[in-house]
């Protein structure tokens, strides 16, 4: 998953480190990123020592997100740079695709956090300009104390199991620009377990009824600010699938050998098909020789 990034240390202690020529730098506009374009089509994040004519001035206004194996990553609201000399602004989901996988976990946490600081500017109570905490990842209102911290919502998403079947299913393309097949998903509501907000998604989506939900792992996951708690559960009675079409454009059952394989293994729910279709990740990376990590 895109989390996974192996012997990389990802490093999220807060601290105030003053930035340096290797580190790296983010510059987000319009919820696009300026990334650089190299040689074999991949995009890279750019580092101060990139931005010669401007890096002592992004430096002093640099805010420090975390670092990787000892590498800052830093978070500016402004740049002379624009799509030129090989640079452009990218939407979020190229970090997707991005290689090496650390860094398209580097990349896509940091849209998650410039998300959050845009929409903190001014304090939800009184309406004051917020600051950066100076104790904590956090921005405090100096007027009347408020405290936010970092936007993380937490979600279910659920592999519903039938024996040798599995309900897959598409969004509508207003709702969700993943064209592929997924899994029943959806956010915590106020007052619910875990458990509970399974059995409330799949009953308003697919109108069935689940049992023996059990826990598989959790992935955070930027591109929504959303913490992802996967499970499987297996259906319980009729298995009619009434659509909720507002979400969804299709629903069915499929047989385990019907489900495809994932060729890039960056989310949670691509592991709960995989597990489901193989048995488990081990079989799956032995059947189609992919090692983990790729």
């Amino acid at each position: 998953m895109i989390q996974d990034i192996g012997e990389h240390r990802f490093d999220l202690s807060f601290r105030q480190p003053e930035a340096r020529d290797e580190d790296f730098v983010l510059y987000m506009k319009s919820n696009k990123t300026l990334l650089r374009k190299a040689e074999d089509g991949n995009y890279e994040i750019p580092r101060f020592s990139d931005f010669p004519m401007e890096k002592v001035r992004l430096k002093m206004k640099a805010y420090y997100l975390f670092a990787i194996d000892g590498t800052g990553y830093y978070y500016v609201r402004e740049m002379l740079q624009g799509e030129e000399d090989g640079y452009e602004f990218c939407p979020t989901p190229v970090f997707r695709k991005m290689t090496p996988m650390y860094q398209a976990f580097a990349g896509i946490t940091a849209t998650q956090l410039h998300r959050w600081k845009e929409s903190r500017r001014f304090c939800g109570r009184c309406g004051h300009e917020t600051e950066d905490s100076k104790t904590e990842r956090a921005v405090v209102c100096p007027f009347c104390g408020q405290t936010e911290y970092p936007k993380i919502c937490p979600a279910v998403i659920v592999a519903i199991t039938d024996g040798d079947r599995i309900i897959l299913s598409r969004y509508r393309v207003s709702n969700n620009p993943y064209r592929g097949y997924a899994l029943i998903a959806g956010f915590v509501e106020i007052g619910e377990t875990f458990e509970d907000t399974v059995r409330r998604e799949v009953m308003e989506e697919v109108g069935l009824k689940v049992k023996n939900i059990r826990y598989y792992k959790s992935q955070p996951w930027a591109f929504s600010d959303t913490e992802m708690i996967g499970f499987f559960a297996e259906l319980d009675g009729d298995d009619t699938i009434r659509l909720q079409e507002d979400e969804l454009s299709e629903a069915g059952w499929y047989h385990r050998d019907q489900v495809p394989d994932e060729t890039m293994l960056n989310s949670i729910g691509s592991e709960l098909k995989m597990v489901f279709k193989y048995g488990s990740m081990e079989k799956f990376y032995e059947a189609t020789g992919i090692r983990p990590g790729e």
